[in-house]
């Protein structure tokens, strides 16, 4: 155990930077727009991670509610070869030809697609922990994912970010959905285990550097809420120290725990003031859990949204960027109780909801896209996408070069009367520069029918660059202010 801890702790000591999110003086590669770009998403429930309130056709032999519920009783009553065809039957046609093409006309850019580390090498990460015993039921899920999956996403231009949702020791979490009974969290309290996974996330790394269409590589789903960093944070930094051996550009996706201001600290302490880790930190919306919300109105809640929504996030989420991982448009029935049109207000709460992660993130993925018996109402993508609940970021049209050149004399000007109001030495051009570059860039991810999404790294990037080509100044922090001022009148924030 002693030997086991100082094993993580060193490839957690030193977390290498994440290569560049596009060359110097280059436009971004396909590879690169799928690996930045703003990813209006859908999570794929109960694909590779079964939950049997989404699809309970595998749970026809047991009242359990967890993956290992529905393997153990398959394999038990039928024996593995005809419980290997029953699963690779529901993964085969979780997702279809219709299903794609609705997704590509409904502007869908992203599918997180929830996974155990079961499925990963057709489950040789599963030995020592509970679903080792059934590794030749998943001997042939790792495949299918790369066929059935990431490969025909690829031809309607959608990405898939691969979330390792279900971990061993215990899981992540005390849910069900961490794919075994009773589970308790101990994933972070078990070190060997935390090794294995490392190491399985820099594999699944290596196997897919080859596709293009790859959006991040998630570590860890729902990290239970800790007041300390030192144990997510300690595999957090191995597993991505594991990822970069094999792939220095990859977005790596970790769990807030519920508190997105402690990891967004975390990884501003790592990155240092012009560093870059190539890490997405991922933040849960939902209203419909706690006491809280339960005792408040729709429209309480619907108000209360802007003021928290990642906001208060340390240095203005400098260096930081965050994906809205799960979301859906569920209120408690007590809530609903207290009066309201229903229809109404959960299209308004859709509604806020879209605008402001289209702001604050760099994408967000509703839970969940199908449900096995007719709709899953508002847990349901489908149905609350045609009832107008949700709402895809709106496509921007390059401005001509004269709407441009009005922007940036205005913004400029408004950026040079002030300072030169406050008194002291400038760079004025830098603040130029970073605003034509964001205007350069935005029209960029335009042409692939996207938008610009990792505004943070990508201006981190950036503004690397400027310093290589023009040298550093103690007013670099213009070129990053007219950045960001050149995104928000780009996109109209």
């Amino acid at each position: 155990m002693v030997f086991d801890k100082l094993r993580l702790k060193k490839r957690a000591s030193s977390i290498p930077d994440a290569g560049p999110v596009a060359e110097l003086g280059k436009e971004p590669s396909t590879k690169q727009i799928y690996q930045s770009r703003e990813n209006f998403g859908v999570c794929f429930g109960s694909s590779f991670v079964l939950e049997r309130w989404i699809f309970d056709d595998l749970f026809s032999e047991t009242n359990g509610e967890t993956e290992y519920d529905a393997v153990s009783s398959l394999v038990s009553k039928f024996g593995a070869d005809q419980a290997r065809t029953k699963f690779e039957n529901h993964w085969k046609n979780y997702i279809n030809d219709d299903d794609w093409n609705w997704l590509s006309s409904h502007q869908v850019k992203s599918i997180r697609l929830p996974i155990g580390y079961w499925d990963v090498d057709g489950g040789s990460f599963a030995k020592g922990y509970d679903f080792e015993k059934f590794a030749s039921v998943y001997s042939n899920a790792w495949s299918i994912i790369k066929q059935n999956y990431i490969e025909p996403a690829a031809n309607y231009q959608i990405s898939i970010l691969i979330d390792v949702h279900a971990l061993p020791a215990g899981g992540a979490n005390s849910n069900a959905h961490s794919g075994i009974p009773n589970a308790n969290g101990g994933f972070f309290k078990d070190t060997s285990a935390q090794i294995n996974m490392a190491k399985m996330m820099g594999w699944i790394a290596n196997d897919l550097k080859n596709y293009d269409n790859i959006a991040g590589i998630q570590v860890v789903n729902e990290a239970e809420f800790d007041e300390s960093t030192k144990a997510p944070s300690t595999y957090y930094g191995a597993a991505i120290s594991e990822i970069r051996k094999y792939d220095d550009s990859i977005p790596v996706y970790i769990s807030d725990g519920w508190w997105p201001d402690q990891w967004a600290k975390w990884v501003q302490s790592e990155q240092g003031s012009d560093g870059y880790i190539g890490v997405v930190v991922d933040d849960h919306v939902y209203r419909c859990f706690s006491d809280s919300d339960k005792s408040k109105s729709a429209d309480q809640i619907i108000n209360d949204l802007n003021g928290d929504v990642l906001t208060n996030i340390s240095d203005n989420s400098n260096g930081v960027d965050f994906i809205v991982g799960e979301y859906s448009c569920v209120l408690d029935q007590q809530t609903w109780d207290k009066g309201g049109n229903r229809d109404e207000l959960v299209k308004k709460f859709g509604n806020t909801q879209s605008q402001l992660f289209d702001q604050r993130a760099s994408g967000s993925y509703f839970w969940t896209f199908k449900f096995q018996s007719g709709n899953g109402g508002e847990w349901d993508f489908k149905t609350m996408t045609n009832a107008g609940a949700i709402i895809p970021p709106q496509q921007v049209n390059s401005p001509n070069q004269n709407e441009f050149q009005q922007k940036l004399n205005e913004a400029y000007n408004n950026h040079v009367n002030y300072w030169k109001s406050q008194g002291g030495s400038y760079d004025f051009d830098r603040f130029k520069a970073g605003y034509t570059q964001a205007f350069t860039d935005g029209a960029t991810f335009s042409k692939f029918n996207s938008r610009l999404g990792r505004r943070q790294a990508w201006k981190r990037s950036r503004s690397n660059d400027y310093v290589q080509s023009k040298g550093n100044s103690n007013n670099q922090w213009e070129y990053d202010q007219g950045f960001d001022e050149g995104l928000k009148d780009y996109y109209g924030y």
